[in-house]
């Protein structure tokens, strides 16, 4: 079975998730198996953004955002365009809406570590916050009031609001320590965000990092943070604040905007409180410093003997697949023929345009001279 088939049960206790990947030599002689990439860097990464996570930024996001919904309707008298948005969600935001697939492959479908996600997903870059920040960018250079302006700004706040709920979601999901969901499939990460975005709907405020105190300090940080999360809510309405983020979202009718976030806010305040309650105070432990594992997120499996020496492989060997109904020679033709006819074609049509504006110009010149 493949190593990336593990995966990490936070519904059970810590240990029985602790695995380590070794390799034997022709000696006899062990070592811990890592995988040799960029793996450490983006761990680092990774764990820094889940640290400057603000789960009450994500919140005051959703609401505020959500209120672009009132201008969805082409029957409206206003097109909304993104205002300052591009520059609210990639700065002030850029937390709340980065790796959303690595956070939803970590927690939601349990990968043991970062090596693990890399082995097993074909995209190792951020897209999902790329395809946000692109589509607000095209968006707020579309003709002024135009169709195509007004649906990509909308389409775009759309995607980031699933973006913040998923990470929210995922969040919560590692928090409450339920059971991953199948790991395997392709279309594994997108069921991964689905259900990630969904828990983040309606359990936000269980993906606030302070939650795993559990007990009454839960409780309380639901209900603090939910009066801010109201106070915000009701501060976004005012037409100052909408023309910053979504010019045009303040001419639209916000009622059922407010009926709808209103009744979502009510059902997340009461479906927190109670998954509060089930939370449990962590029990203190000191550091074992003789550890028989450690966490390494450059193994494939998670963990590593510390005592073992590191033996990297490189990803690369594990990717020289060639197809096996021809071979290599066959795909190199196969390859570069298409190449050479689309470079001779555009060299082709660029030499026609340009034999085509010297006849303008010596038709023009011979014109003159007659």
């Amino acid at each position: 079975e493949h190593v990336s088939k593990n995966c990490n049960d936070r519904s059970k206790h810590h240990l029985d998730n602790q695995r380590c990947l070794l390799y034997r030599d022709e000696k006899g002689r062990l070592y811990n198996l890592l995988l040799k990439n960029e793996s450490a860097g983006l761990a680092s990464t990774w764990k820094s953004l889940l640290l400057s996570f603000s789960g009450l930024q994500a919140m005051i996001a959703i609401t505020a955002l959500a209120r672009v919904f009132s201008c969805v309707n082409p029957d409206e008298n206003s097109s909304v365009k993104p205002g300052y948005l591009s520059i609210v969600l990639g700065l002030i935001l850029y937390e709340e809406i980065s790796y959303v697939g690595l956070n939803c492959s970590m927690y939601i479908r349990g990968t043991p570590s970062i090596a693990a996600h890399t082995l097993i997903s074909n995209f190792d870059s951020d897209w999902p916050r790329k395809i946000v920040l692109i589509g607000m960018a095209l968006a707020a250079v579309q003709i002024q009031g135009s169709n195509l302006q007004h649906y990509g700004t909308v389409g775009s706040i759309l995607l980031s609001i699933l973006v913040i709920a998923a990470n929210l979601g995922s969040r919560a999901w590692k928090f409450m320590k339920w059971k991953p969901v199948d790991n395997g499939g392709l279309i594994a990460p997108l069921v991964s965000i689905f259900v990630a975005a969904t828990t983040g709907f309606i359990f936000p405020y269980m993906g606030f990092g302070k939650i795993q105190a559990g007990g009454k300090a839960a409780v309380q940080l639901v209900i603090y943070n939910s009066i801010i999360v109201a106070f915000m809510f009701v501060i976004s309405d005012f037409d100052a604040v909408q023309n910053f983020l979504v010019v045009g979202s303040e001419t639209c009718n916000q009622d059922m905007t407010n009926i709808v976030l209103g009744s979502w806010f009510t059902f997340t305040v009461i479906t927190c409180i109670f998954a509060a309650l089930k939370i449990e105070p962590p029990a203190p432990h000191p550091d074992d410093d003789d550890r028989i594992l450690v966490e390494d997120q450059t193994s494939p499996v998670g963990f590593k003997v510390p005592n073992f020496p590191d033996y990297p492989f490189d990803q690369k060997l594990l990717n020289d697949e060639r197809a096996e109904c021809c071979s290599l020679r066959t795909e190199i033709i196969i390859g570069v023929i298409p190449c050479v006819l689309f470079g001779f074609g555009v060299v082709v049509t660029g030499i026609m345009e340009v034999v085509s504006h010297a006849d303008k110009i010596v038709a023009e010149h011979m014109g003159g001279d007659v």
